[in-house]
């Protein structure tokens, strides 16, 4: 065994990444569990008040009222919850929505 050298492991399997099939599969993901794609226009359901972080409105002030029209601008998740912003162009306004407070346009709705 002098003149032989052990032989390097084999890989057991190998992983291939594929970013078009990724995003496939996060726009089937996200229309199944009810998410919102990013540029989709959207309704709300429920009054949007400042709390405090909207810049010149007093707090409690109403920014968004149900039925108001806008656009999903961005998405995210923190602590298991998914987040949106959302333009709202006839206001001037950007406010962050949970899913439970907005439609997708075209579906009916009725305010709480």
């Amino acid at each position: 065994m002098r003149g032989r050298t052990a032989a390097k492991p084999q890989p057991v399997a190998r992983i291939v990444c594929d970013a078009r099939q990724r995003r496939t599969v996060r726009a089937m993901e996200r229309r199944f569990t009810g998410e919102f794609a990013v540029g989709e226009h959207i309704r709300a359901v429920t009054v949007i008040r400042n709390d405090g972080m909207y810049p010149h409105k007093d707090i409690g002030e109403a920014l968004v009222h149900p039925g108001d029209f806008g656009i999903v601008r961005e998405s995210w998740r923190f602590l298991g919850e998914v987040y949106y912003t959302v333009e709202f162009v006839a206001l001037s306004v950007f406010v962050i929505m949970r899913r439970r407070e907005m439609v997708r346009l075209g579906t009916a709705f009725e305010p709480h």
